[in-house]
């Protein structure tokens, strides 16, 4: 098995191959799919990730969960963990932050607790079967999750191409509970 830096370079390579026509089918599959889900119907609030690169375009999900009453929360990095802020305007309470990844800006967005998040949608380069998730490599989510309050469900959403057969994980890696793809759904 390869290890986490080469399997994170190979994946996302093989992931920015996708073009982004596909991209964007695949991902409103994956939307339906999880808006039909309990978990999602019955939360008021979502911890959702902003898209970056290749990635599934959380931002379908986002302005449905904002046209169903729902309230979205996404992070922004600060040093070496993650700070949550509630957003209402994709396009006014942006601005591009560490990594490139569009992040709230502070002063324009109430600050979210830990205690507010009903479900999380948790980004991943890879995946394996048995729910276990290989990150971007900086930890943020590692230290973010084991706060999450018990009840809170944590959904990754990928594409297909992103699941392998296994992943050794650490002591320090959370499984997701759920892992929605254009193709399967893991539990």
């Amino acid at each position: 098995m390869d290890d986490k830096k080469t399997l994170r370079y190979k994946i996302q390579a093989e992931r920015d191959l996708i073009p982004s026509r596909q991209v964007l089918k695949k991902t409103k599959i994956i939307a339906a799919k999880l808006v039909k889900l309990p978990e999602y119907r019955d939360s008021e609030s979502l911890l959702i990730y902003y898209p970056f690169r290749s990635e599934p375009d959380t931002t379908i999900i986002i302005k449905k969960a904002q046209n169903q009453g729902k309230k979205i929360i996404l992070p922004r990095v600060c040093g070496k963990k993650l700070e949550l802020f509630f957003i209402e305007n994709l396009k006014t309470q942006l601005e591009k932050g560490s990594y490139g990844i569009m992040e709230p800006v502070k002063s324009l967005c109430k600050p979210a607790d830990i205690c507010d998040i009903d479900l999380a949608i948790i980004p991943g380069v890879c995946f394996d079967k048995e729910l276990n998730r290989i990150g971007y490599g900086g930890g943020f989510y590692d230290r973010l999750l084991p706060m999450l309050p018990g009840d809170v469900k944590k959904i990754a959403l990928c594409f297909e191409m992103q699941v392998i057969d296994k992943i050794y994980a650490s002591e320090n890696d959370i499984k997701v509970d759920k892992i929605i793809t254009e193709l399967s759904t893991y539990e």
